[in-house]
C-alpha cells in the first residue's frame, strides 16, 4: 500500500479537469483547465487569508504572519500571470473584510497582485526551479520572495492605507515593518509548501507512514513543552528550539513536502499558544512579540527547506553518477561485443573465403598449370637451342623470356589467391574501388571461361574513394560473381551474360552484379540472405549471409531483386571515404 501526499492537489485538479473537459475542443479544454486552477487558487488563497484574519494578529490589516502572500506568489510561479484574476479577485474578497472604504481595498487587492507577478518575474529571472531543488533555489526565495518581492507588497500596501487615510504618517514606518515580516513570513512557509504539493517525490509505504506520524507527535510534544501546554519546572526560552533535530530528521526523511507540513504545524501550535498569552512569544510588547514570533517561523522553515534541498540534490547527483556509471559501463560492454563481433566476423568471412578458393581450386589448377607447361616447353627449346652448333642464342634469350613471362604468369595467380585466402584482423583504408575490381575479374577469368559466361564489364569514373577493408570487398564481389556463373550455366552457351559494373553518385559507390539466369519464387527471394537458405545442392547457404554483413560492417547496404526477363541483379552500396569515417 503505498501513500502520496504530494499527489492530491494534482490529482484533484486533474480529475475536475478531466471531468469538465469530456467532448471539449482543445480551446474549451484550455479553459476550462484555467477555470479549474483559478478556482484552486482562489480557494487556497481566501483560506489562508481569512485564517490570518481570524488570529486577530493584524490591526486592520498588518499583522505578524501573512500566508496568503505566499500563496499568491506561489500560484504565480506554478501557473504564471494568467492567474492574475484569481490572486486579484481572491484578495479584493479578503480585503472586503476589514473595516475600510473600498478603494482602499481595491489598492490593498492590486498592491498584493502587482508585488507577486513581479516577484514571479525577479524570480524567474534567476532561474528559479520550483522544485527547490538546490540551495542557489533556497536562497532566491530568501532575496527575491521574502525581501524584495515582499518589501514591494510591504511599500505599496501601507502607501495604499496611508493615502486612505487609514495609516497615520507617524506610524508608517512600524506599519512597513509588520507588514513586510508577515509577508516575508508568508512566503517562507506557505510558498515551499504549494509549490511542493502535486509534485512527485513524496511517496512512502505504510511503514513510511507511521515514521512520519510518529516524528510529527515527538514534535508536537516538544511544541507544547516549548509554548507552556505540559507544565515543567524548566523555563520554556530553553527549550525553544528543541524542535530543530525532528524538523531537521524530517527534512532528511520526507523532503520538501514532509517538512512544509510538519513546518506549518509547528506554526499552528505557536500562533495559538501566542494568541492564548502562553509561550516565550508572547511575554513582551506586542511589536517585540511579532518580530520575535516572525523569526522563529523563518529559522524553522529555512532549516527544514535548506536542508531538504542539499537532500534533494544530493539525491540528484547520485543519480548522475549512476547515471554515468551505467552508462559507462554500457559502453564498455558495447565496445567488447564490438570487438568481439568483428573477431567473429574476420573468422567467418576468412571461412568464406576457403570456401570460395576450393570452388576455384580446379580453375586456379589449370591456370598454374598453363604457364607451368609453357615453361617447361621453353626450357627444352632453349635447351635445343643451346645445343646446335652453332648455338642459336637469340633464340635462346627468345625462350627464356617467354619463361620470365610464364613465371610471372604464374606467380601472379599465386599471389591472388594468397591474399584472398589470407587471415587478417579487417584492416580498412582508403582505396579505389575500380582496381580491385579489376583484381577481381582477373581471378575470375578462367572460370568465366570454364563456364562459357560473356562477362560484360563496365567501370564508372570513381568519384572518390571508399573506406574499406580490400580483401573483404573482393570477396563480396567474387561470391557474387561465382553465384551469378553458376545460375547461368543451364542456359545456351550464347545465353550464358553476366554484367559486373560499378557507379559513382554523389556520396555512395555502388556494384551491380547482373545475369540471366532462372527466376526463383517469392518465397526465395524474402528468405536469399537467410543463414543456411541455399537452392544448391552441395551449398551451405552462408555466402550470401557473409556478403550481406561485410557490406553493412562498411555502412553499406546489399539489396537484390528480380529481372524482369529473368535472373537476378544484386547491388551493393558503401559511402566514400569522408562519410564513412564521419560516421
Amino acid at each position: 500500500m503505498t501513500a502520496s501526499l504530494d499527489g492530491l492537489f494534482s490529482l484533484t485538479a486533474s480529475t475536475i479537469a478531466r471531468v469538465a473537459n469530456d467532448g471539449a475542443s482543445p480551446g474549451r479544454h484550455a479553459l476550462r483547465n484555467w477555470v479549474v486552477q483559478a478556482c484552486i487558487v482562489f480557494a487556497a488563497y481566501f483560506i489562508a487569508g481569512r485564517l490570518a484574519q481570524a488570529s486577530a494578529a493584524r490591526s486592520i490589516s498588518v499583522g505578524p504572519l501573512w500566508p496568503a502572500y505566499g500563496i499568491a506568489l506561489a500560484a504565480m510561479l506554478r501557473f504564471g500571470n494568467r492567474m492574475i484574476p484569481a490572486v486579484a479577485a481572491s484578495a479584493l474578497l479578503v480585503s472586503l473584510h476589514n473595516p475600510v472604504p473600498i478603494l482602499v481595498t481595491i489598492g490593498q487587492a492590486l498592491s498584493t497582485t502587482l508585488s507577486a507577478c513581479c516577484g514571479n518575474w525577479l524570480l524567474r529571472r534567476s532561474s528559479f526551479d520550483n522544485a527547490l531543488s538546490r540551495p542557489r533555489d533556497i536562497l532566491n526565495l530568501v532575496l527575491l520572495g521574502a525581501l524584495a518581492s515582499a518589501m514591494m507588497s510591504a511599500s505599496l500596501g501601507v502607501a495604499t492605507l496611508y493615502l486612505g487615510g487609514i495609516q497615520p504618517y507617524a506610524s508608517i514606518p512600524h506599519a512597513w515593518l509588520v507588514y513586510w515580516m508577515g509577508d516575508g513570513t508568508g512566503v517562507l512557509l506557505a510558498t515551499p509548501l504549494a509549490l511542493a504539493v502535486g509534485r512527485p517525490g513524496f511517496r512512502f509505504n505504510l511503514g513510511g507512514v507511521a515514521e512520519y506520524l510518529t516524528v510529527n507527535a515527538l514534535l508536537l510534544v516538544s511544541c507544547f513543552l516549548i509554548f507552556g501546554f505540559v507544565r515543567l519546572d524548566v523555563d520554556g526560552d530553553s527549550l525553544t528550539f528543541s524542535m530543530l533535530p525532528f524538523i531537521m530528521l524530517i527534512a532528511v526523511r520526507f523532503g520538501l513536502l514532509g517538512v512544509s507540513l510538519s513546518t506549518i504545524l509547528v506554526v499552528a501550535v505557536a500562533a495559538v499558544a501566542t494568541a492564548a498569552g502562553q509561550g516565550p512569544f508572547a511575554r513582551n510588547a506586542s511589536f517585540t512579540n511579532a518580530a520575535l514570533l516572525d523569526i522563529f517561523y523563518a529559522v524553522i522553515s529555512l532549516t527544514g527547506i535548506t536542508l531538504a534541498a542539499l537532500i534533494a540534490q544530493r539525491e540528484q547527483a547520485e543519480l548522475q553518477r549512476d547515471d554515468l556509471v551505467r552508462r559507462q559501463a554500457f559502453a564498455d560492454a558495447q565496445e567488447e561485443t564490438n570487438k568481439r563481433n568483428s573477431e567473429l566476423q574476420n573468422q567467418l568471412a576468412h571461412l568464406g573465403r576457403i570456401g570460395m578458393l576450393n570452388t576455384l581450386s580446379g580453375t586456379l589448377a589449370h591456370e598454374i598449370n598453363q604457364p607451368l607447361a609453357a615453361i617447361r616447353i621453353n626450357a627444352e627449346s632453349a635447351k635445343h637451342f643451346l645445343t646446335r652448333q652453332p648455338a642459336l642464342v637469340e633464340s635462346a634469350h627468345a625462350a627464356l623470356d617467354d619463361i620470365l613471362d610464364d613465371g610471372e604468369r604464374a606467380n601472379e595467380v599465386l599471389k591472388q589467391a594468397r591474399l584472398f585466402l589470407k587471415k587478417a584482423t579487417t584492416a580498412r583504408e582508403e582505396m579505389d574501388l575500380n582496381p580491385a575490381i579489376t583484381d577481381v575479374v582477373k581471378l575470375m577469368h578462367p572460370s568465366a571461361l570454364k563456364f562459357g559466361v560473356q562477362l560484360d564489364i563496365r567501370l564508372g569514373t570513381p568519384a572518390r574513394p571508399i573506406w574499406a577493408d580490400r580483401v573483404q570487398i573482393q570477396q563480396v564481389v567474387t561470391n557474387l560473381l561465382m553465384n551469378a556463373f553458376e545460375a547461368v550455366e543451364q542456359n545456351d552457351k550464347s545465353l550464358r551474360q553476366v554484367r559486373l559494373a560499378t557507379g559513382f553518385s554523389a556520396d555512395m559507390a555502388t556494384v551491380t552484379i547482373a545475369d540471366n539466369g532462372p527466376r526463383i519464387s517469392d518465397l526465395a527471394m524474402q528468405q536469399l540472405f537467410e543463414p543456411f537458405y541455399t537452392t544448391k545442392p552441395d551449398g551451405m547457404g552462408l555466402g550470401l549471409t557473409i556478403c550481406r554483413s561485410i557490406v553493412r560492417a562498411h555502412r553499406g547496404q546489399l539489396s537484390a531483386r528480380q529481372n524482369p526477363g529473368g535472373g537476378l541483379t544484386f547491388v551493393a552500396t558503401m559511402p566514400f571515404a569522408d562519410r564513412a569515417q564521419n560516421h
